[in-house]
């Protein structure tokens, strides 16, 4: 003990007399105020994060910083559940609805016959980048790929134009997407 005590520029006495040291009254109220934290945390079914819970504290007539209710939350292991919204569309579900995914069901005889594409992302040099590919669905092959900063129609459209200006495909190829916001 002598040797951790040295290593760490404390005496042995000042080590056993931390040791045997009472809670602080700030400890008890951290327990105090991280029960209640947890109580407001399970009432909103873990969607709650720091900022409403603080405010739930404050209504509550409980003064306590956010910084701390944040600090509490994070040593409990208390992370909010991110809610995913949507956003209806009209009209796209009559739209999609008249569009067959019939076509698609049935074996491939040549390539150019299908086509397929989507957008993803992934992280390029420290940075979140979007990669847009189309792949032709009978040999498997990437015909075209694009990357950038934004995902939207314009990732989506040069790259299916890259593809169109690299095979010239025949009339009557079926392009088929996951009918994302691009």
């Amino acid at each position: 003990m002598s040797v951790l005590c040295a290593r760490h520029g404390v005496t042995r006495s000042g080590y056993y007399a931390w040791r045997r040291r009472q809670a602080s009254a700030h400890a008890h109220e951290d327990k105090r105020l991280t029960g209640r934290i947890q109580a407001i945390f399970d009432a909103s079914q873990g969607t709650y994060g720091s900022p409403r819970i603080h405010a739930a504290l404050q209504q509550a007539g409980i003064p306590v910083s956010c910084k701390r209710v944040a600090r509490l939350m994070r040593e409990s292991n208390l992370k909010a559940k991110a809610s995913r919204l949507h956003k209806n569309t009209p009209g796209n579900h009559q739209f999609f609805l008249a569009i067959s995914n019939k076509l698609l069901g049935r074996m491939t005889e040549s390539i150019d016959e299908v086509w397929v594409g989507d957008v993803t992302y992934l992280k390029v040099s420290g940075q979140w980048r979007y990669l847009a590919v189309v792949m032709d669905r009978h040999s498997r092959r990437v015909l075209s790929w694009g990357l950038a900063p934004r995902r939207d129609m314009r990732l989506t459209l040069s790259t299916f134009n890259l593809a169109l200006m690299r095979r010239r495909p025949k009339a009557g190829l079926i392009f088929h997407s996951d009918r994302g916001i691009e």
